[in-house]
């Protein structure tokens, strides 16, 4: 087979992705998947005891990013055509077969949706015919870890991070922004959002009595989801200790308010996860970013109800979303929380039927001794 060839076939195989106006964040997180499963040398997106969420991702990674590493090998084929460099053409066009020999069994094996079709049209997928197709969604998910942490568990994790030992901590202002806000550590970094650009989360001291805590939601589907920007307005003189913190902060500066943003959510996660085991030396469960996430929306839910308030402090579109997250025998009533806004308020009424369901559904009388 000679270099056009090659790089013919190898395009046949790109073309069976669809190109689907991917945005770059999730474009590099596809490409990292990918190059992990390559250098493991196995591309086959199913693991055994795997959940759906992480086959679905690694189906989508497997799709696009072996699309894209096939594009890139098919370029280097083209430029040295270009340059009349037959060695390296006859070079690239060997790395290219290569991996079209892996990708296009891989491809095989998981077919592209082609465009415009409905998954709903296709034969059930390899996962739900693996032995994890019944495991039930969620069960790994950090909510399940609040009722086995020690009460007050957030207070402990503070105190340590304002220690001796921690004193030249980096993270102790991002770590008062998650116990506030509840925030994702990816909302802390900076980059666009649909609302605009986001330099990370901007906490303001309006007043003595008024701390505010702005971000815009990272999970937002290109805008179609999310509040776009939420505010939380605390009274820092009788809240928790990191308001009290983050106001002395905003008074250092000039204009009374700070940015906080971090370079890496990975870094944030692997240094509130170290705290965690320093703060509680042999738990069960380990402390993250999330379970930090979750506490709060239960104690949300504790204080104000669920419904539209929780919903626009975690940063969704629908109220329905914060049932995934800390539930309310876990949360605890949160004292000097003054107001909760989004830019775009969320859609609400699921709450409230489920609480007109309950109260109609009849009560099952008890079997008499």
């Amino acid at each position: 087979m000679n270099v056009l060839d090659i790089v013919k076939r190898a395009q046949a195989c790109c073309a069976r992705v669809p190109d689907r106006n991917i945005i770059e964040r999730t474009r590099q997180a596809y490409e990292k998947e990918f190059s992990q499963m390559w250098a493991e040398d196995n591309l086959d997106p199913l693991r055994p005891r795997m959940a759906r969420d992480t086959y679905n991702f690694r189906r989508a990674a497997l799709l696009t990013g072996g699309r894209l590493f096939l594009e890139a090998r098919i370029a280097d084929c083209m430029a040295a055509g270009d340059r009349r460099d037959a060695v390296a053409a006859h070079r690239s066009a060997r790395e290219l077969f290569r991996a079209l020999e892996k990708i296009e069994k891989a491809f095989d094996l998981e077919p592209p949706l082609p465009a415009g079709v409905s998954p709903f049209e296709l034969p059930p997928s390899r996962f739900r015919q693996a032995e994890t197709a019944d495991r039930k969604r969620g069960l790994n998910s950090k909510k399940h870890d609040l009722g086995n942490l020690p009460e007050g568990w957030d207070i402990i994790l503070w105190d340590t991070a304002t220690s001796e030992a921690y004193e030249s901590w980096p993270w102790r202002e991002a770590l008062a922004v998650h116990m506030l806000a509840g925030v994702r550590p990816e909302e802390l970094v900076p980059g666009m959002r649909p609302a605009g650009w986001s330099p990370g989360v901007l906490v303001e001291l309006r007043s003595e009595k008024c701390l505010a805590i702005t971000f815009m939601p990272s999970k937002s589907h290109r805008g179609l989801f999310g509040t776009g920007i939420t505010t939380i307005c605390i009274d820092p003189t009788i809240a928790s200790r990191p308001a009290a913190f983050l106001a002395a902060r905003c008074r250092l500066s000039a204009n009374h308010r700070i940015v906080v943003s971090i370079a890496s959510k990975d870094a944030v996660r692997k240094a509130i996860n170290r705290l965690g085991g320093d703060a509680f030396g042999e738990l069960t469960v380990s402390i993250a970013a999330n379970t930090i996430r979750h506490q709060v929306l239960a104690d949300l839910k504790v204080t104000f109800g669920a419904g539209e308030i929780v919903a626009t402090a975690a940063g969704h579109s629908t109220e329905r979303t914060q049932a995934r997250y800390g539930a309310v025998q876990h949360g605890r009533v949160l004292v000097g929380y003054i107001s909760i806004t989004g830019l775009r308020p969320p859609r609400c009424g699921n709450v409230e039927r489920a609480r007109q369901l309950g109260q109609r559904r009849p009560r099952r009388k008890k079997k008499q001794e």
